[in-house]
């Protein structure tokens, strides 16, 4: 299955011109270009086949603090022509941060999911908890805001319509039932979402294989619980001097060094 690459910067050429990156190698007479222009020489260098010469630009580019979803997206499929899941995956795990319904991502992230030597699922959700996870997976926190002040206001004008109109009751109460339920939904959808990237955050193995200890020590210290490697997704749990401790699906947890391992919310 062939890999999907967007070589373009969409909807943010407005916002990228206020800013400008600092002097980059690969720019011509080392002079300071624009972030629009920056991208352009990452694409080609992309479509040449210079994977690596690609992300560094596009890790340029964020670090200069223009992120955005486009440019986390190239820089996966780069990290995927180099073979690095780790990154690939984290990078696809950005962008559909800030742009979950975007097709392209969506399949990208699953083909290389598909790739990975750790097959880790988390269980099925069921009623009330599919439409919370609907919403995660659709909107992002910002959307889910201002979708549930919209639903707020459509619930109080509801309620103001079956007080004046009392042969429209009937309907209005269906109308401010069916919009509780998603509302309500929105609200544990945002409340859930703020806790885990609070308490849990989402973040993915970028070393290619890594012994999770059951201590924050290595496997000379501590007893090895079982091994990960790139590419698998997980949830930090607490941090201590250079470690951090994960937990996977299944009630699995462990320690793995800080740098064998980055958030998705960088």
């Amino acid at each position: 299955m062939s890999m999907k690459f967007r070589g373009y910067w969409l909807k943010v050429g407005g916002v990228l011109l206020i800013g400008w990156l600092l002097i980059y190698p690969v720019t011509l007479a080392q002079e300071p270009v624009t972030p629009t222009h920056a991208m352009q020489v990452a694409n080609k260098e992309y479509e040449a086949g210079n994977y690596a010469e690609a992300a560094a630009i596009y890790e340029a580019i964020l670090e200069s603090g223009l992120a955005h979803s486009a440019v986390y997206y190239n820089l996966g499929n780069a990290y995927f022509k180099q073979g690095d899941l780790g990154r690939a995956i984290l990078n696809y795990r950005r962008a559909q941060s800030l742009n979950p319904r975007d097709s392209d991502i969506a399949v990208n992230l699953s083909i290389a999911r598909a790739q990975t030597v750790d097959k880790l699922e988390a269980p099925a959700n069921e009623g009330l908890a599919n439409l919370v996870q609907l919403a995660e997976e659709w909107l992002t926190l910002s959307e889910a805001m201002l979708l549930a002040l919209v639903l707020w206001l459509l619930i109080g004008g509801l309620a103001i319509a079956a007080l004046l109109r009392p042969a429209l009751r009937r309907w209005c109460s269906l109308g401010i039932g069916l919009l509780g339920i998603f509302l309500l939904a929105g609200v544990i959808s945002m409340v859930n979402r703020s806790y885990r990237e609070q308490n849990y955050p989402a973040a993915v193995i970028v070393a290619e294989s890594i012994d999770v200890t059951s201590g924050p020590g290595t496997s000379e210290q501590y007893l090895v619980e079982f091994t990960l490697h790139a590419g698998a997704e997980v949830s930090l749990i607490e941090s201590r001097a250079g470690w951090q401790r994960l937990s996977l699906p299944g009630d699995l947890q462990g320690w793995v060094p800080e740098t064998a391992v980055e958030q998705v919310k960088g």
